[in-house]
């Protein structure tokens, strides 16, 4: 009888925690989706890690038209995406709000070899523009795309402005 009991205590334990499992993973989704955040994918699909910078401005960035590099390189300005991995670049602002903030409706991704980004320091990379890609990407661009930036670039984005040009 006891071997019973203790059977049926352990049975109960184990539905309390799925329960409470469930619970929390149901209150997670909800707050979520109460605190949206809106996301820019990018994908390196080349066989080398790269860095990236996404010029949303700051107090180190700047903004397109201005396509200068930033004068730092620390990891908040140009981060690291390894082969075959993707980057989400999250806003609390939907894009197009993002977009109406921008002095032109275009927004420049930066792609640094990083090898480049090791070897040199940011003040040679800037003045010898030492950059594998920029894209210039409107925000009909990114919804083409659907909102997932591929390097190198991919077919979609043979008629979008890029430095140097397409391929």
């Amino acid at each position: 009888m006891k071997v019973l009991t203790t059977s049926v205590k352990l049975h109960r334990i184990k539905s309390g925690l799925t329960t409470f499992s469930l619970l929390l993973i149901g209150l997670s989704c909800r707050k979520s989706s109460m605190n949206n955040s809106y996301s820019i994918l990018l994908e390196n699909h080349s066989t080398r890690p790269v860095g990236f910078y996404i010029a949303t401005g700051g107090t180190y960035g700047t903004l397109y038209p201005d396509t200068s590099l930033p004068k730092n390189k620390s990891i908040d300005i140009i981060s690291r995406l390894d082969v075959n991995k993707t980057f989400y670049s999250y806003s609390s602002l939907r894009w197009d709000n993002v977009f109406k903030t921008l002095p032109k409706d275009t927004l420049s991704v930066f792609i640094f070899d990083s090898d480049t980004l090791a070897k040199y320091p940011m003040e040679i990379i800037s003045q010898q523009y030492k950059i594998l890609k920029r894209y210039d990407l409107s925000i009909s661009d990114l919804r083409k795309l659907n909102w997932a930036v591929p390097y190198p670039a991919s077919s979609e984005m043979e008629n979008m402005k890029m430095f140097p040009s397409y391929p």
